[in-house]
């Protein structure tokens, strides 16, 4: 009886996650690392065409310019955006190399939403992507301006005149440099991120209920 009880238990118990053994995981490290060529295709495009852009709009320039010769609210802004770039990075990273390579397997994205940890990350990651370019790109354009309530008069004439140019800094990139060098970097950024191989023989982790 106590031996169909136990057995019964058993049966209903939740099965565990697959993991993988210490020495599996140093074996997969110990393997060297190959890029897929059709990922070096892929990922080196998005590396070539954000370099170009942050070449032709001196982006790296502007951003020290506005770091050394700007004060208050600007510089303030920039680094809000820099530091949410540095964020992402360090999101991406931790999904594409830290879970695969030290933990032994790979998230399963496209039920994110069901996974403890990629139900906080993915928002996590959405939120410092779309704070660090907005920051970026609202330093860039706004170098100049003496208070955010300036740049708020003139972002609204700008509006009602159709003409970007009201909206500009003295000393700003201009709105439309200002979107396509952030942009630019951030292409380059996640390129590089791709160029990041997987593992071989790691799984998908799959939920089981």
């Amino acid at each position: 009886m106590s031996g169909a009880s136990a057995s019964s238990s058993s049966s209903r118990r939740r099965p565990s996650l697959p993991s993988d053994s210490s020495e599996t995981i140093v074996s997969t490290l110990d393997k060297p690392a190959r890029i897929n060529p059709s990922a070096l295709t892929k990922h080196g495009k998005y590396v070539l065409l954000g370099a170009l852009g942050c070449w032709y709009v001196d982006l790296i320039g502007n951003i020290k310019g506005v770091l050394d010769e700007e004060g208050g609210w600007v510089r303030k802004v920039m680094i809000v955006g820099l530091t949410s770039h540095g964020a992402t990075i360090l999101l991406f990273l931790y999904l594409v190399l830290y879970l695969p390579w030290f933990r032994g397997y790979i998230p399963n994205y496209p039920k994110w939403q069901s996974s403890a940890r990629l139900s906080v990350i993915v928002p996590l990651l959405t939120t410092a992507i779309l704070l660090g370019w907005t920051s970026i790109v609202v330093s860039l354009s706004q170098a100049g301006k003496r208070s955010i309530l300036e740049s708020a008069v003139d972002a609204v004439k700008a509006v009602g005149n159709a003409n970007l140019e009201q909206m500009e800094g003295e000393r700003g990139l201009g709105v439309m440099k200002s979107m396509a060098g952030t942009t630019a970097l951030f292409t380059l950024t996640l390129g590089i991120l791709g160029l990041i191989p997987a593992p071989t023989n790691v799984p998908v982790r799959e939920k089981r209920t």
